[in-house]
C-alpha cells in the first residue's frame, strides 16, 4: 500500500483528529531514528523489559501503553538497559 499522509488528510479531513504534542524528553537526545519495533501493553512493563533485553541494533522501541499515566512503563533501569543493548530510542504513549 502506497499513500502519503497529506493525501489521507485531504481525503478524510471530516474524520481526522490531530493529537496534541505531549511528548516528554527524558534522554537528552535532540533526535533519534531507526527501524521500529512496536509493542502494545497496558500498565505492565514486562514486555518492555523483554524487548529491551534483546540487542537493539539501532532500532527504536515504540510502545502503545494505552495512554495510561497510572504506571511507569520505563524508568532509569530500563532506560539504562536500552542504552547498554544498543537501542536508538524509546517512544511511549502512556
Amino acid at each position: 500500500m502506497d499513500f502519503k499522509t497529506t493525501d489521507l488528510c485531504d481525503d478524510f479531513s471530516d474524520r481526522l483528529q490531530v493529537a496534541e504534542p505531549i511528548f516528554g524528553d527524558y534522554g537528552g537526545e535532540i533526535m533519534f531514528s531507526g527501524p521500529i519495533v512496536t509493542l502494545k501493553v497496558f500498565e505492565d512493563n514486562s514486555l518492555v523489559r523483554s524487548a529491551l533485553e534483546e540487542p537493539g541494533d539501532g532500532r527504536v522501541l515504540v510502545v502503545d501503553g494505552g495512554a495510561s499515566m497510572r504506571c511507569a512503563l520505563l524508568g532509569d533501569q530500563l532506560a539504562e538497559l536500552a542504552e547498554e543493548n544498543g537501542w536508538a530510542g524509546v517512544v511511549i504513549n502512556g
